[in-house]
């Protein structure tokens, strides 16, 4: 993802790699929610250390989030107009 994209998601908002726009919704995620989203198909973008981001659908987000949840982060339920949900994990030093 570009660095626009990063300074659009630090005002609460970034295109995904599916091009759509999604938006925080201030709702955060434990560890369960995550999970269940994930689950259900739920793509996961991971915001590292540094500002970058990663963006992770399909076959790749459950181990993206498998190695984040090791780590300390706090996840958000970030939502398209037509309904889509993203997980966005941020990854803390």
């Amino acid at each position: 993802m570009s660095r626009s994209d990063l300074a659009n998601a630090r005002m609460g908002q970034l295109v995904g790699a599916d091009r759509r726009t999604y938006s925080m919704t201030g709702v955060a995620l434990d560890r369960s929610g995550v999970e269940a989203l994930i689950e259900s198909g739920c793509p996961v973008v991971t915001y590292l250390p540094g500002g970058r981001l990663l963006w992770h659908d399909e076959d790749d987000a459950w181990p993206a989030w498998a190695d984040a949840r090791s780590e300390r982060v706090t996840a958000g339920h970030w939502e398209a107009a037509d309904g889509s949900v993203l997980v966005v994990v941020v990854l803390h030093d």
